[in-house]
């Protein structure tokens, strides 16, 4: 039998939560896999006060997670959630077997979330202010269009109900990474090529200046994990593959 990474950690993205990843689990579980989901610091049901959160804080709460089974793991981020996972892996790079990176910001050393930009056509388009001290939200009008725009109407009306303020607090902060740690990790990016939220053209610039990074696509839009959880769960045991 081929070896294979035996644990998946999945790592969501801005104002998700670990919910978004309910249809992918069971499916990479049948596949013998050990999967493990968080909720990044104020999102999903954290209770952590988004006023308080920092980029860091995002950094801890998955470094938590890959210390608490064995390693190393396939270790998977959603849009934002690129970030993190590229911070945890600069920490502890012995936990990490490989970066899939699922139409998400793929970082170099020193970058600040806030300084990337997305672009007009966008999940910009959707942001709206928010009531909570901190935060960004999204308008529920546009939400289901800019991230759910091939899942079926009732899959875009629930995740847009599960949506939380995003903080800005993790924008600022610079992450450092280095070539001897997460430089040194397998990387590969999933390309969503019908994604209105995190533009194709930005995803394949992000692979461009990257050396090394394999890329592989579904044809969906920024949440395979709603819209197509069989392909996307098929991908990710393809990639545990070494």
């Amino acid at each position: 039998m081929t070896d294979r990474l035996s644990r998946i950690v999945l790592v969501h993205g801005a104002a998700h939560g670990a919910w978004c990843w309910e249809k992918v689990v069971p499916l990479l579980e049948a596949k013998g896999f050990e999967v493990a989901t968080l909720d990044l610091p104020g999102l999903g049901d954290d209770p952590t006060p988004p006023k308080d959160v920092t980029l860091q804080a995002y950094f801890d709460r998955v470094i938590e997670v890959l210390n608490a089974g064995p390693g190393p793991a396939l270790l998977v981020g959603h849009s934002m959630g690129g970030m993190p996972i590229s911070g945890a892996a600069e920490a502890v790079p012995e936990k990490v077997g490989k970066l899939v990176y699922l139409a998400a910001l793929l970082p170099e050393d020193g970058l600040r979330m806030g300084d990337f930009d997305l672009g007009p056509d966008s999940a910009l388009r959707a942001r709206a202010p928010s009531e909570v001290e901190g935060t960004f939200g999204f308008d529920p009008a546009l939400a289901a269009e800019v991230f759910y725009n091939t899942c079926t109407a009732e899959d875009a009306a629930a995740g847009v109900a599960r949506l939380r303020p995003q903080a800005t607090g993790p924008f600022p902060d610079p992450v450092t990474l280095t070539p001897q740690r997460w430089g040194a990790i397998p990387k590969t990016y999933i390309l969503c090529t019908r994604d209105q939220a995190f533009p194709l053209a930005k995803q394949e610039w992000l692979c461009d200046r990257t050396p090394g990074v394999r890329r592989r696509s579904l044809a969906t839009d920024h949440s395979p994990f709603l819209s197509d959880p069989q392909g996307l769960a098929d991908i990710l045991a393809d990639e545990a593959r070494l």
